[in-house]
């Protein structure tokens, strides 16, 4: 072998490992950039995408803000934070001249928490391999309805909801009585009637076919954490004040 020709593989290693070189110094690094810059401009494009979507959620959100706000604002006044019972009291009084009757009596007794109802146990099933004893066929009987099962909510607990009795006593025509119970049941406060009666009035100057009724009922509230004190927060009228309607 010739010195020419080992300077030819010579010149051709050195040559190799000068392009090796140049591709692991040079090129090599380039291109984990490039992929990098590729990845990092994938992952933007997603975000920007989500960013679009949730943008859009937002401007729907922003058009339905008018619809929301008096939504919100209507059960607000139905289930108030706080007893407000000044506001209630100036339902009441409109209703009564609305109604055509005279508030004889109403009162507030003290705010009592919330008790979330409890689902319905399932009957018992008989043990694995338990023969039942024979019993009698039963008389046929007509059919009953399953009772409706109480709507429950997770949100709503005996620490931030509070429901208080109220007692009305009105005087009037006992059409004009079934008006205020209705304007009652379907004012901006949400009222539950749990009782109603109605008897003669006492009242010796009352219009000849006048009815005394009492309604009795509970109105709802949102309260603050209990303090300690055994009573909801923000639910302060104590037991049996009774609230003169001003006339």
């Amino acid at each position: 072998m010739n010195k020419n020709r080992l300077w030819m593989i010579g010149s051709l290693l050195i040559m190799a490992l000068v392009l090796a070189g140049g591709y692991f110094v040079g090129v090599q690094p380039q291109l984990s950039a490039i992929a990098d810059a590729e990845t990092q401009k994938a992952s933007v494009d997603d975000t920007n995408a989500r960013n679009q979507q949730v943008l859009a959620q937002l401007k729907k959100d922003s058009a339905d803000l008018p619809a929301l706000k008096s939504k919100l604002a209507g059960l607000s006044a139905s289930v108030p934070n706080g007893a407000s019972i000044p506001s209630f009291v100036d339902q009441l009084n409109a209703l009564y001249v609305t109604a055509n009757v005279l508030c004889v009596d109403q009162a507030f007794a003290d705010a009592v928490v919330y008790k979330p109802a409890l689902p319905v146990a399932a009957p018992a099933q008989p043990a694995a391999g338990a023969t039942s004893a024979p019993t009698a066929t039963p008389t046929p009987t007509p059919s009953t309805p399953a009772a409706v099962p109480p709507v429950v909510n997770a949100l709503i607990t005996s620490q931030n909801f509070a429901a208080q009795p109220v007692t009305i006593t009105v005087r009037g025509q006992y059409a004009n009585i079934l008006d205020f119970v209705n304007g009652l049941q379907k004012g901006s406060r949400l009222f539950l009637v749990t009782s109603f009666s109605t008897g003669p009035t006492t009242g010796t100057d009352a219009v000849p076919g006048s009815l005394d009724a009492k309604i009795a009922g509970y109105i709802y509230s949102l309260t603050e954490p209990q303090t300690g004190t055994g009573q909801p927060g923000g639910s302060a009228a104590s037991a049996g004040t009774t609230a003169q309607a001003s006339k």
